[in-house]
């Protein structure tokens, strides 16, 4: 009866500890980035509407009110890709940018063109690696999962803001809300400033474009300090 007894606890200690175990476990190595991955996703469930997938590219997208778009890699090894941020380029073009100017392996310019019966616009695109291996990922989510799963220190949480910023290089982020309907700013665009003015931007010239420039800072409202940045807010809801 004894020894009964003592495997019973041992069976339940067991349990226990594969409970709590898969309590702590994270599908992104980092509960930080599991929050963010699930903030995420409940933005593009919100909007179906506003998700594609880009056969070519295997890339999933998230179109953005104003024509701009969140891309995201379903496999590494496609290309070097695998975050984008895609902008229109003619108001940045109108402030003076000059395209040719940008890193060719940090920017790519896309001029106009019909896709699958739709008429594209001038874009630019700011591309960050994250790396090379092939993966088959099924569906959006656990895309974004996987990209995130090699770096979860690139998704961070600003606590003041509740918004998750997903740090795209120095100086460049793509930030999206804890939760819709906090506030207006559902997902916001960062550029870093010195290579788009060292390639002719003049930051006056920003006014209408829905860009804004803000300057370095020490604090970065709690996140650290920043460079010279430009900035574009989306309100998804319009």
């Amino acid at each position: 009866m004894k020894s009964t007894r003592k495997i019973v606890a041992l069976l339940s200690s067991s349990i226990l500890v594969i409970s709590l175990s898969a309590c702590s476990r994270t599908v992104t190595g980092s509960k930080e980035a599991d929050n963010g991955l699930k903030a995420f996703n409940e933005i593009v469930k919100a909007y179906p509407d506003n998700k594609g997938f880009h056969k070519a590219l295997q890339h999933w997208g998230f179109k953005l009110p104003t024509g701009e778009k969140f891309e995201w890699s379903k496999d590494m090894s496609a290309n070097k890709a695998d975050f984008a941020m895609v902008m229109l380029a003619d108001p940045l073009v109108k402030a003076g940018l000059d395209v040719s100017k940008l890193d060719q392996n940090e920017w790519l310019y896309k001029p106009a063109e019909k896709e699958e019966g739709q008429d594209l616009p001038n874009r630019l695109v700011k591309i960050y690696n994250v790396g090379d291996k092939k993966e088959n990922s099924n569906g959006s989510e656990d895309s974004m999962r996987r990209l995130l799963k090699v770096d979860p220190s690139i998704l961070k949480y600003h606590k003041a803001q509740q918004h998750y910023r997903l740090v795209l290089g120095e100086g460049n982020e793509v930030q999206w809300t804890e939760k819709l309907g906090l506030n207006d700013a559902d997902m916001i665009f960062v550029l870093k400033a010195e290579p788009l003015i060292k390639a002719g931007l003049d930051v006056k010239k920003l006014e209408g474009t829905g860009w804004v420039f803000r300057e370095a800072s020490k604090d970065n409202m709690g996140m650290g300090e920043n460079p010279d940045q430009i900035v574009k807010i989306y309100d998804i809801k319009k």
